[in-house]
């Protein structure tokens, strides 16, 4: 099973990285960590992110694989789960915006790969 997890840099990977690995961990899932870069972003934030669910998966014995690309947000998300052959994606709520207008809502209506949408504000026990 493979799942596609797109983030918005570091600060969301910290929040979930290591919930997400534990689902796919579950599953016997590998996952494929996924930044679209927006103007002028640089490729730190990629990095930082990826390092975090990278750690994640090593802790938890979880393949995980870094990509990286540019464009439109939710159509380079579905092109590359598609792209990926994945059976899931896995995504973080957008904090403080309408569900209508999030993105994962926009990911979730436009493919027909099944998306599991992580709360903004994740509560460890």
């Amino acid at each position: 099973m493979k799942i596609l997890v797109p983030t918005a840099g570091p600060v969301p990977a910290r929040e979930k990285a290591d919930y997400i690995v534990n689902i796919a961990k579950g599953l016997g899932a590998d996952l494929t960590v996924l930044h679209i870069l927006k103007e002028g972003e640089q490729g730190e934030k990629v990095d930082e992110a990826f390092d975090l669910f990278a750690q994640a998966g090593q802790k938890a014995e979880v393949n995980v694989a870094k990509l990286s690309g540019k464009g439109d947000v939710v159509s380079s998300i579905i092109d590359w789960a598609e792209e990926e052959s994945a059976d899931l994606i896995i995504m973080g709520a957008s904090p403080g915006k309408v569900v209508a207008k999030w993105i994962s809502a926009d990911v979730m209506t436009k493919t027909k790969i099944p998306v599991v949408v992580i709360p903004h504000e994740l509560r460890k026990r």
